[in-house]
């Protein structure tokens, strides 16, 4: 590119989501390909720089195996000996100011750049961990990405632009990274986000980058176009995966461009659109074109949607149900032929394409007699298509005229501007509520159980609400095991004073920070949802696909353990048999495979000769150091077991309790049968 060229090019990409389904042999490599192709481009076109506009990553830990790969395929493209006719203008201090390292990669003099790239974070590489970073902290460090736009505070946001010039062209490039879409959209209604504009303001052109939710999901969970200022020229949405590259005029005098994502990351009709890049041409009067590229490494899918009555020779009044599932699988696999078919006309000859495709139909039924199992229905199609375990969708028909869904529509825009809750929203609503004290939460915090749901939900950690009940509970237990002269003898109210003094002294708000550093912390393996089930209950799914999707199967079964006095207890030794009394309480599955939780073994006590009868009540403590009939104390397990129904009250349901109680109840009255056959071995001694 000539030194006296008067325009500026600018390679326009987002949502790359690296490392999605790379435990997946066949689509492993889908991602990588997308991101090696698109950088390609940006050379072969010459650009002077690329942006990207969030979620590089699929993942904010991502696998050392990703991280490789990226780094490898910038390495190929961004490092290198071409001339850069780029200034910066703007103070690196302000806008890297979140990063170790406070310039631009290509300014430093140990390093050769020949294409800078400048990204925000999107919702899935967010900040996490010790010390807030993102994983494209680290790509900063290494001098391959700029990273930029990371919001610092949530009460006010004051957003600077990045300051580049080249020859008569001046650009301003204000990066917003993923923001929770209710906080963000509550900032901008109170006028709270501030951009700053350079002295000379109409000399530049003005792009912003940011990453929420486009659509309207909500009442308040998505940005309007009008609350983004009038001066910008060109607005790069990010977050959303439909790809709608060509500049769309908006309710202000800007434009918007979605490059979407070049890597399908879940079967809806949205990611079957045509996947593109695009190249931003800049000139010096700030005018603007946008040349879409085709991508031709992409997986090709199709998708279609079918109602089971199109189909003109299939009988649904048939009586037999198995005449009738066969024949509705008959016209179901004639049309899976038909849209393999279709997929084939979209290879584009690339070897790093992937051959086979990624097919999705949606059919709607009336008849639950008409649906068939999508599993056994896609062993037909191994190794003619890339998922063919989730190749039908079923949908239940269902009959709306025009006026409803108009009526629906309005009472939809007519909500108040707080009925766009979040599930935190809900939980704390229901426990602040529920009358019934039983229903009530205990000595769990419920700010720690909201940044766990909040994990879970956002970041795809099925082990987050277990992984917290049991950091919470063993708190407790310590806090217990502190104070156990005050409540170890044979007092209840003791015990239950001990108790309530546990729920008085819980920090909520200490104990949301401590769950959000225990879910972020470094050593910590965090157990991802199975792809299956991202796939059928994505975020980024369509509202047919989330809402209709069958429930996964569980494999798992719960803790079934129970307190169990072994004969060694009988005999006044103290000793433990089985599991903690309370265990299966805590197991709150939010997955297939449900989590086992670490289980302290029992530490037998001392064998001490004398009395048994206070032995006898000895519960035994599954957390190590029970005394049984040495100590003659039981209390703290039985404090603990106290403790750990008001977790049950919470998250139980009705018949679990009512078994609990019994259960519970049965306990007793064997132990005070035995306290007082032992009382009677004594005295007759």
């Amino acid at each position: 590119m000539p030194i006296d060229d008067n325009h500026i090019r600018i390679l326009v990409a987002s949502d790359i989501h690296l490392g999605y389904a790379e435990k997946i042999p066949v689509r492993a490599e889908d991602s990588f390909n997308s991101f090696d192709e698109l950088l390609g481009i940006g050379k072969e076109k010459d650009v002077d720089l690329c942006i990207l506009g969030g979620d590089l990553y699929h993942e904010n830990k991502p696998t050392r195996s990703a991280q490789i790969k990226c780094v490898q395929i910038l390495s190929k493209h961004v490092l290198g000996s071409d001339p850069i006719y780029l200034e910066y203008k703007s103070d690196p201090d302000i806008d890297f100011k979140h990063c170790y390292t406070k310039a631009v990669n290509y300014e430093d003099p140990n390093m050769n750049i020949s294409l800078p790239v400048f990204s925000i974070h999107g919702n899935h590489d967010d900040p996490s961990g010790l010390g807030g970073h993102s994983c494209l902290d680290l790509l900063h460090e290494s001098k391959h990405v700029n990273y930029f736009g990371k919001v610092d505070s949530l009460k006010e946001i004051t957003l600077s632009p990045i300051l580049l010039q080249k020859n008569n062209v001046s650009i301003a490039i204000y990066g917003l990274s993923c923001i929770k879409d209710e906080r963000l959209h509550r900032l901008f209604r109170e006028k709270k986000v501030i951009f700053e504009t350079p002295a000379e303001k109409e000399n530049w052109f003005y792009i912003f980058v940011l990453h929420q939710n486009r659509a309207k999901r909500g009442p308040t969970n998505y940005i309007p176009e009008s609350f983004i200022p009038n001066f910008f020229h060109l607005v790069i949405w990010g977050h959303e995966h439909d790809c709608r590259i060509e500049p769309e005029t908006s309710v202000r005098d800007f434009f918007i461009s979605q490059p979407g994502s070049p890597v399908a990351t879940s079967l809806c009709e949205g990611e079957s659109l045509e996947k593109k890049v695009g190249i931003l041409t800049i000139n010096a009067k700030n005018e603007f074109r946008m040349d879409p590229v085709i991508l031709k490494t992409v997986r090709p899918m199709i998708f279609n949607s079918k109602s089971l009555t199109d189909f003109k020779t299939l009988n649904l009044e048939e009586k037999d149900d198995k005449r009738l599932q066969k024949n509705v699988e008959k016209e179901l696999t004639l049309e899976v032929e038909d849209m393999i078919h279709q997929a084939e006309s979209l290879l584009t000859g690339h070897p790093k394409q992937g051959k086979l495709p990624l097919i999705r139909l949606r059919v709607e039924y009336t008849d639950e007699r008409q649906q068939l199992n999508p599993v056994r229905f896609g062993n037909a199609f191994v190794g003619r298509v890339a998922n063919h375990t989730d190749i039908l969708l079923f949908k239940r028909k269902v009959e709306r005229g025009s006026t409803d869904t108009q009526m629906n529509m309005e009472l939809l825009d007519r909500l108040p501007v707080d009925a766009g809750k979040t599930m935190e929203d809900y939980l704390t609503e229901y426990f602040a509520s529920a009358e019934d004290d039983k229903m009530k939460m205990g000595i769990l915090s419920l700010k720690g159980l909201n940044s766990a749901v909040s994990s879970y939900i956002n970041k795809s950690d099925s082990d987050a609400i277990g992984f917290i009940v049991k950091k919470q509970l063993q708190r407790r237990q310590e806090k217990l095991m502190q104070n156990e002269e005050d409540y170890m003898d044979e007092d209840d109210d003791n015990i239950s004073r001990a108790i309530d003094n546990i729920k008085e002294e819980v920090d909520e708000d200490k104990e949301a920070e401590l769950a959000s550093q225990e879910l972020n912390a470094v050593g910590r393996a965090k157990k991802p949802v199975p792809e299956d089930v991202l796939q059928r209950y994505s975020f980024d799914d369509s509202d047919d696909d989330l809402s209709e999707a069958p429930p996964p199967a569980r494999n798992g079964t719960a803790a079934n353990g129970r307190a169990r006095a072994t004969s060694s207890a009988r005999n006044g030794t103290g000793r433990t048999g089985g599991r903690k009394p309370a265990e299966k309480l805590v197991q709150i599955v939010d997955s297939d495979d449900e989590p086992e939780f670490d289980r302290p073994s029992a530490v037998p006590s001392p064998v001490k000769a004398g009395r048994g009868g206070r032995g006898s009540r000895s519960r035994g403590r599954a957390a190590g150091g029970g005394r049984g009939a040495a100590s003659g104390r039981g209390g703290g397990a039985a404090a603990r077991g106290r403790g750990q129904q008001s977790i049950m009250a919470s998250f139980a349901t009705q018949s679990q309790r009512a078994n609990q109680s019994q259960m519970l109840n049965s306990t007793r009255s064997t132990q005070r049968n035995k306290k007082q056959q032992f009382e009677s071995d004594s005295d007759s001694d």
